[in-house]
C-alpha cells in the first residue's frame, strides 16, 4: 500500500503538553502498530482504552510506577502481553507491533520518551523500526542518518525544526524503499515519535506517530545526542 510511494505524515492527535504525573506515577502512551483491526488495552487487568484502531495512539495515561503488565487484546480475542518497568515521573510509549518476520507473533515493546527541553528552533525526533522488515537504513533528505536499524530498535536526534523527507531502505541499498519517501514535519519544542509498521510483502507498510511537547531552553547546539537503541550513521547537518 505505502512502500515506495510519496506520503504526507498525519500526526495522530493534537500536540500533547508535557505531563507531570504524581510522584509515584508514570505516564504511558499506547500505540497500535499492527496494520489492521482494533484492540483493547489493559494495564494490570484493568481496561484503559477500547477500539484503538491500527496506527492510532492513545494517551497519555497515568499509571503506578513499577512493573506493570500491559495487554493488547485483538478483535478475535487473542492477547499479546508484556511486563514493562516504569520509573516514577517518566513517560513511555508501549507499542504492539510485528516482529522482524511477518509469520511471527506480534510483540509489545516499551520505548522511553526523552522529554528534555530542546534548544529554541529545534525539534526532537525518535524513529523506531517496528515493521516486519530485516535491518534497514533510515534516510533523511536522501542521506543515511541511521544505519542497520533492527526491528525493535529506535533512534533519537535533535534537529532544526521544519520539514524533512524520510524513507527506509534495506541496509546498504538505495532502493527499493520499504517505506516512503514521506514528508515529516517536525515541530519546534516537541518530540515527534514515528513508528514504521506493517509488512511490505502484504503492501501494508504504514506509520504510527504522535507529538509530545517538550518545551525549549537556551540556544545553540546540543552538547550530546542520545541515539537510542540502534546503529548511528552520519549526523544530520544543521540547516542554517
Amino acid at each position: 500500500m505505502l512502500a515506495g510511494v510519496a506520503l504526507g505524515v498525519v500526526v495522530a492527535g493534537a500536540l500533547a503538553p508535557v505531563r507531570s504525573a504524581a510522584a509515584d506515577e508514570a505516564s504511558i502512551y499506547l500505540v497500535h502498530g499492527l496494520a489492521e483491526g482494533s484492540v483493547t488495552v489493559s494495564v494490570d487487568g484493568d481496561p484503559v482504552t477500547e477500539g484503538l484502531a491500527a496506527t492510532e495512539v492513545a494517551g497519555p495515561f497515568d499509571v503506578a510506577a513499577g512493573e506493570r503488565q500491559v495487554t493488547f487484546t485483538t478483535e478475535d480475542g487473542s492477547e499479546v502481553s508484556s511486563s514493562v518497568q516504569l520509573e516514577a515521573g517518566d513517560s513511555s510509549d508501549v507499542v504492539l507491533h510485528l516482529p522482524a518476520t511477518a509469520d511471527g507473533d506480534p510483540v509489545v515493546t516499551e520505548y522511553p520518551n526523552d522529554l528534555s527541553a530542546v534548544q529554541r528552533g529545534r525539534a526532537a525526533v525518535a524513529v523506531a523500526h517496528t515493521a516486519a522488515v530485516p535491518p534497514a537504513d533510515i534516510r533523511v533528505d536522501g542521506e543515511v542518518l541511521f544505519a542497520n536499524v533492527a526491528n525493535g530498535e529506535y533512534l533519537y536526534e535533535v534537529v532544526p525544526a521544519g520539514s524533512y523527507e524520510v524513507d527506509i531502505v534495506p541496509t546498504g541499498q538505495t532502493s527499493p524503499a520499504v517505506l516512503g519517501p514521506l514528508e515529516l514535519e517536525l515541530t519546534a519544542g516537541a518530540l515527534t515519535r514515528v513508528y514504521a509498521v506493517g509488512d511490505p510483502e502484504d503492501d501494508t507498510m504504514d506509520v504510527a506517530s504522535h507529538v509530545i511537547r517538550t518545551g525549549t531552553s537556551g540556544s545553540g547546539r546540543p552538547q550530546s545526542v542520545d541515539t537510542g537503541r540502534g546503529g548511528l550513521a552520519d549526523r544530520l547537518l544543521d540547516r542554517r
